[in-house]
């Protein structure tokens, strides 16, 4: 994975923008996207763009999957949406 913030797709339940890789490029995206989910507080889910998931560069879904889950619907987009 890159150590860059990428656009991964979207979820496949909810169409929610998926943003990936550490934290302060994620949250780059934000003039981009608007707040983003997973990072900003109080941030209305139905309104947000894009949501951040995972934990820095480091890739654990298969050990700590609930990092993963979209930040609005929960759903686990990691095999269907996250490349390897």
């Amino acid at each position: 994975m890159n150590d860059n913030a990428e656009l991964s797709r979207q979820c496949p339940c909810c169409g929610l923008v998926l943003l990936l890789g550490t934290i302060f490029d994620a949250a780059a995206k934000e003039e981009e996207f608007g707040p983003i989910l997973g990072i900003k507080k109080n941030v209305d889910p139905a309104n947000a763009k894009a949501g951040y998931i995972g934990i820095g560069s480091l890739r654990l879904e298969n050990h700590a999957p609930e990092f993963y889950s979209c930040p609005r619907c929960k759903a686990d987009p990691s095999e269907k949406v996250l490349d390897t």
